[in-house]
């Protein structure tokens, strides 16, 4: 191994998958409270119940794949990412710079909010790695930036256009990502209908 740095992987908080799972839940208490009062009386209630329910669950999927597949891993000059579509890149360590941060309001997972977006940027100014700050636990970030022997940047307010101007591909739009997502949410309404339907029947 090299010994330019010591193996470190850092994931997203697990706190991903209990927020989920609590989402899940309150789905669930409340389908079984309507049922019980009987709030569903029509085939179009239940559709409209199973949209609602199948919207929960495509969120409640896009976030425990968002806590369970992003990776970052450095291991002596090498540094690889793993992003949401399990997508793999890797570059040299060599090619770092610098770390910044950046408070700038961006949807997420969560609603539209203010965000710190962490940067790892390279010599040329490129963007070669940008992690949302309050997906992961401090302490890793803070290996991440000890090990690549980076300073704590401070964070700065900004937009998602003066972050692409400064770092390039920074906010670069992911058509992939955005087709992924909508399959997810597409496939949970159609599934909720088909239920919908075939229950009522």
């Amino acid at each position: 191994m090299s010994e330019l740095s010591p193996t470190l992987v850092i994931r997203p908080h697990p706190s991903g998958y209990v927020f989920g799972a609590v989402v899940l839940l309150l789905g669930a208490i409340a389908w079984a409270i309507a049922q019980a009062l009987g709030s569903i009386r029509s085939q179009s209630d239940l559709i409209v119940a199973w949209l609602v329910f199948g919207g929960l669950a495509s969120y409640v999927i896009t976030d425990l794949i968002g806590t369970a597949v992003p990776k970052l891993v450095v291991d002596g000059d090498t540094i690889e990412v793993r992003d949401l579509l399990g997508r793999h890149r890797t570059f040299a360590r060599s090619e770092v710079s610098y770390g910044a941060r950046r408070s700038v309001f961006v949807p997420r997972r969560y609603g539209n909010s203010r965000t710190t977006a962490f940067l790892i940027v390279s010599k040329d100014g490129r963007c070669l790695v940008r992690l949302a700050e309050e997906d992961y636990d401090p302490r890793a970030l803070e290996s991440l930036v000890a090990t690549l022997g980076l300073e704590w940047p401070l964070t700065k307010n900004s937009t998602v256009r003066q972050i692409n101007r400064e770092f390039q591909g920074a906010f670069a739009f992911d058509y992939q990502t955005v087709g992924f997502v909508g399959l997810i949410i597409l496939a949970a309404v159609l599934a909720g209908v088909v239920f919908a339907k075939f229950w009522w029947l």
